[in-house]
Order: structure tokens, then sequence, then C-alpha cells
């Protein structure tokens, strides 16, 4: 599978990849994208004028749905129960922890019905925890794993790379210096990763 860089466009095996801009873009105009996807967002925002471009694309079309929507008084007090939901949400984290909601983070693509969403990422250890989701009869190409060892616990589906086949609950790692060879899923596949980049 690889290790997917930062956001936007990237290298990977020699080819080229990128991340869904219209979804990245459509995201933060709602204001879906919170905390640290948000902030790497804005971070990026003055030199990025094609993420400039679809938000504010994004942003008109949502302007046009609302404009085009009658208009309706809130029911009364609807304000004040957002507000509770969101303060208990807060009061959900445990101090010191960081919880990723399941249908949350951005998709980028890394090839053709191949997409990953990044988890978490150390910087210090050089370490990223992802998701890879791949659709039916996807492949990935062959690669080298020059930076470290890889990681990977299947969670759904199934992965084949040559004639190891992996299902649910199967966990295989790569070690540093290694090449896995092209692989593919015949019913798509959910996987988790820790790799290094």
């Amino acid at each position: 599978m690889g290790s997917p860089r930062g956001a936007g466009t990237r290298s990977m095996y020699g080819k080229m990849m990128s991340e869904d801009l219209d979804q990245t873009a459509a995201a933060y105009a709602l204001g879906i994208s919170r905390g640290a996807a948000r902030a790497a967002i804005e971070g990026r925002l003055s030199s990025d004028p094609a993420l400039q471009a679809k938000i504010k694309l994004w942003q008109e079309n949502f302007v046009a749905v609302d404009l085009a929507a009658g208009r309706q008084v809130p029911p009364a007090g609807l304000f004040d129960m957002v507000v509770a939901a969101i303060d208990a949400g807060a009061r959900e984290e445990l101090s010191g922890t960081q919880t990723r909601r399941a249908g949350t983070g951005v998709w980028t693509e890394m090839g053709p019905g191949v997409s990953f969403t990044v988890l978490f990422e150390d910087p210090v250890a050089k370490r990223r925890s992802i998701l890879v989701r791949a659709l039916p009869g996807s492949n990935y190409a062959s690669h080298f794993h020059d930076e470290g060892h890889e990681e990977c616990l299947v969670l759904e589906g199934d992965l084949i790379m040559g004639d190891l086949t992996l299902l649910p609950g199967d966990y295989h790692i790569a070690a540093k210096g290694s090449t896995h060879p092209a692989a593919t899923t015949m019913s798509g596949c959910l996987l988790y990763q820790s790799i290094a980049f």
C-alpha cells in the first residue's frame, strides 16, 4: 500500500495522485472540517489557488441553496440544544486522548478505486496511522519500503499479494527494505495501516 504523504498532489511509486479537492473544499465550506484538519486546510489557503477557488465555488453553491430554501423560524430553544450537544461531545474526550469518529475525515485518492484517510500522525516517530479503502478489483502498484516497516490489519474484505491472501482479522508486516508485489482485492477491502514516512 505504501506511505501517503501530506494533503494535496503527491508522488507515490513514481505516480502522481491528487486529493479530492471538492470533498476537502465542501467539508471546509460547511464547517465539517474541524480541529487539526481545518487548521491544515487554512494553512494551505494562501499558497493553493486551486483550493481557494474550490472553497469559493462551494461557498457560493451553499449560499444559493440557502437562498432558494423557504424561510422558517427555528423551534424555541434549538440554539441551546445545539450548544448542549457540542458541550456533551467535548466532555466525551478523555484528557490526553484524541478520538476520530466513524464517517469523519477527508479521504484522498491514492489511485483508481483506492483512497486513504489519515487517523494520526506522529512527527517524532515519523509514523502515520491510516485507513485504506479499495473498491472490488482495485490494484495497488508494487512498492519498496525505504522509510521503515509497514503494518497492515485487514478490517473488511480481502487483499491479495501474489500467493498470499489476507482476510478480515489477518495482520501483515513488511520490514524496512522489503518490497511488496502488486496487490489486488476481489471483494474490496478496508485496511488499517501503520506506516513510516
